[in-house]
C-alpha cells in the first residue's frame, strides 16, 4: 500500500511541475507573441481612454497589455496551485518513505533540495503574482489624460521596473522548477522489492 502511495504522489508531483513549468513558459512565450503581433499589424484600442490620440505610441501595448494582464492572472494562479499540490506530493511522500518495510534509496540532499527548489518557486511565483497584481492597478494610470507629460513618464518608467522585475522573478522560478524536475530520479525514494529470482537465489 505504502509503495503504491509513493508512485502515485510521485506522477502526481511529476505531472504537476511538468504543468507549472509548461504553463509558466507557454505563458511568457503568449505573452511575447501578443505584443509582437500587436505592433505587426499596428493594434489600435476602441475604448477610451487608451485610444486617445495622445497615448498614440502606446496604442500597441495597450491592447497587448491588456490580454497579458489576464494570461497573467489567470495561468499565473494555476502555476501557484499546481506547485503547491507539488509540495504536498514531497511530503507525503517523505512521510510515506518512514512507513515502508524496504527501506530507501537515492540521495537525501538531492532529496531536500528539491524540496527547497520547490518552495523557492512556490514563493518566487507569488511574489511575482503580487508584483503582477500591482501592475494592474497600476496600468490605467498609464492613460490618464488629466496627468503631465512628465508624471506619465514617471509611471512609465516605475511600471516598466516593475514589469522587468516581474520578469526577472519568473524566470528564476521557472529555472529553479526544471532544476527540481532534473534532480527528481536521484532523490530519496522507496527501495525496490527485491524480485522472486533474486530471493531464491539468496536462498
Amino acid at each position: 500500500m505504502t509503495r503504491h502511495l509513493a508512485k502515485l504522489l510521485d506522477a502526481i508531483w511529476t505531472l504537476s511541475m511538468g504543468l507549472f513549468l509548461g504553463l509558466t513558459g507557454g505563458m511568457v512565450l503568449a505573452v511575447i507573441i501578443t505584443f509582437r503581433g500587436a505592433r505587426e499589424i499596428d493594434a489600435t484600442p476602441g475604448a477610451e481612454p487608451y485610444s486617445d490620440p495622445m497615448f498614440a505610441q502606446y496604442h500597441n501595448d495597450a491592447v497587448a497589455g491588456y490580454i497579458g494582464q489576464y494570461l497573467f492572472g489567470v495561468v499565473g494562479f494555476i502555476a501557484i496551485v499546481m506547485l503547491f499540490i507539488a509540495m504536498i506530493c514531497i511530503f507525503g511522500k517523505n512521510v510515506a518513505i518512514r512507513f515502508t518495510k524496504t527501506g530507501s534509496a537515492g540521495s537525501v540532499a538531492l532529496n531536500v533540495a528539491r524540496g527547497l527548489l520547490v518552495v523557492l518557486c512556490f514563493i518566487l511565483m507569488f511574489y511575482s503574482g503580487s508584483i503582477s497584481e500591482s501592475m494592474a492597478k497600476d496600468w490605467p494610470g498609464l492613460y490618464d489624460e488629466q496627468a503631465k507629460v512628465t508624471e506619465l513618464n514617471a509611471r512609465r518608467d516605475a511600471f516598466d521596473q516593475l514589469h522587468k522585475r516581474s520578469e526577472q522573478i519568473t524566470s528564476t522560478a521557472w529555472l529553479a522548477g526544471f532544476l527540481a524536475l532534473v534532480i527528481s530520479p536521484w532523490c530519496l525514494r522507496i527501495a525496490d522489492e527485491p524480485s522472486e529470482s533474486n530471493s531464491e537465489s539468496k536462498q
